[in-house]
């Protein structure tokens, strides 16, 4: 994945097979979603993630949603800007060690 920066994460991953954190990052096409970053799952909405409908994308291209795709090395994890401008700043990010 493209550079580290940002450093952020939600939460731990909620699935019960992974200790992975709940980090944001940005696509191909700019959109903000929610990324386990170890088990790769991904929400693609606030919404999703608080109903736990995860996507699980996979070769060959990655799908999230409708043109929302996450590629390998046409992501980076998300920056306090990224998240502010997709709607997300009001949540509670922590900051990596």
């Amino acid at each position: 994945m493209a550079g580290s920066t940002g450093g952020m994460w939600l939460v731990e991953c909620p699935s019960f097979w992974d200790q992975g954190l709940v980090r944001p990052l940005v696509t191909e096409s700019g959109t903000v979603v929610l990324r386990c970053d170890s088990c790769q799952a991904v929400w693609p909405t606030l919404a999703d993630f608080e109903e736990m409908e995860w996507v699980e994308p996979d070769e060959p291209d990655w799908l999230v949603g409708a043109g929302v795709h996450v590629r390998p090395g046409t992501v980076r994890w998300a920056s306090r800007p990224d998240v502010e401008a997709a709607g997300l700043g009001s949540l509670k990010w922590r900051a990596l060690p």
